[in-house]
């Protein structure tokens, strides 16, 4: 079998579809070392990762993909694609939601209209067409979460309170893009939960910086916070409203016991690396398995936590990190990587394990500064 996979870091899914001995054909942002695609094509450079925001064009990961669509049996898409407002959706023969869904449920304003008419708990939602419109709002609710309406893995989401100064108050709202998404702050930590079609898989807990996604914690019992099982339930509803096919993931805050829905990924999600070393089986088998309609339900009761973690550059640094058991993602060695990029992902069984690492990869990065000092010496 021949499997293609699409999005911004097609590692986890590549690696997962070349266990099983499959011929697996990436196209990706990134380009790891520990990628195993027998097929690649990537669009950063080798030995200098910088400025994300500026560089990734979701279109011509689509473009340079259309190559292989006919020469695969199946297509997993990962975060990053059919994910903008411009995007293109060709009829591919995706293992999941079909490429116009993705992009349609990533229009954040009309997933939460229908939820609100599904009767779903939602944060209080609004669109505001300039700063004037959204600084009404923040005066209203003191503190917003603002959006931009189509977007990916938190990029251009800010928090903004009236507590800030007047300086980067009013550079915020008069620089964001509009229209924009706002809606209440609610004070929870993230979670998600992990479906594969109509079938509860774990819920995480989402690792936030700067209102980024930067990692999870998988499984994590949430007994205590919310009604699991009517929660379960409600996002079975979503779930079949929305005809979701494939692997999903479903965001949520909670609020007076209840979980706030704030966004459906209609893709591969995050978490699947650690739902997969979580549950010791195989998620693209899986997923495959249940496109074809002979899957056997997951055994999920014997599951075993683990931490993920994504590391990103305090300033600019040469990396010479080597790849070991907990440590993926790696960057070629002695590429540079710039402020604020992803540096590498560490996996652990818990959290002293990921500190513990964390510090060992901390002796493998040199601050440019000193490179560029040694080569002014030579």
């Amino acid at each position: 079998m021949k499997i293609l996979v699409v999005g911004i870091n097609t590692r986890p899914v590549v690696n997962s579809a070349k266990r099983l001995g499959y011929k697996v054909y990436s196209v990706s942002y990134y380009n790891p070392v520990d990628l195993d695609a027998d097929v690649r094509d990537y669009f950063i450079s080798d030995t200098y990762h910088g400025r994300f925001s500026e560089n990734y064009d979701s279109r011509k990961l689509i473009n340079c993909a259309e190559k292989y669509v006919d020469e695969v049996d199946y297509i997993f898409i990962c975060s990053g694609v059919f994910e903008c407002e411009n995007s293109k959706t060709p009829n591919w023969n995706v293992a999941g939601n079909l490429p116009k869904k993705i992009k349609r449920l990533s229009n954040k304003y009309y997933i939460m209209k229908k939820l609100e008419n599904l009767g779903c708990p939602i944060p209080e939602t609004h669109i505001a067409y300039n700063y004037q419109q959204l600084d009404r709002y923040l005066q209203e609710y003191n503190k917003v979460v603002v959006k931009p309406i189509y977007g990916h893995g938190g990029m251009g989401v800010h928090t903004i309170s009236l507590n800030m100064s007047d300086d980067k108050h009013s550079s915020l709202l008069k620089n964001l893009k509009y229209p924009c998404l706002v809606q209440e702050y609610i004070p929870s930590e993230s979670f998600s939960a992990s479906y594969i079609s109509r079938e509860f898989i774990t819920f995480n807990k989402q690792i936030i910086k700067n209102n980024s996604y930067s990692g999870c914690i998988t499984p994590y019992n949430l007994d205590n916070l919310l009604d699991v099982g009517y929660t379960i339930k409600l996002f079975e509803d979503i779930v079949d409203f929305f005809d979701l096919e494939g692997m999903n993931g479903i965001d949520f805050m909670i609020k007076n016991g209840l979980p706030v829905v704030v966004e459906i990924n209609p893709r591969i999600p995050g978490t699947f690396e650690t739902v997969e070393m979580a549950l010791q089986c195989n998620l693209v088998r899986c997923i495959i398995e249940n496109v074809e309609g002979c899957r056997n339900p997951l055994k999920i009761g014997s599951a075993r936590q683990y931490i993920k973690k994504i590391l990103f550059a305090d300033s600019k640094v040469t990396s010479y990190i080597r790849k070991s058991g907990n440590i993926v993602d790696v960057p070629k060695y002695g590429a540079v990587i710039e402020k604020g990029e992803p540096l590498t992902t560490v996996i652990g069984r818990d959290m002293k394990e990921v500190k513990n690492t964390v510090k060992e990869i901390s002796k493998m990065v040199i601050p440019w500064s000193q490179v560029r000092k040694n080569y002014t010496k030579c």
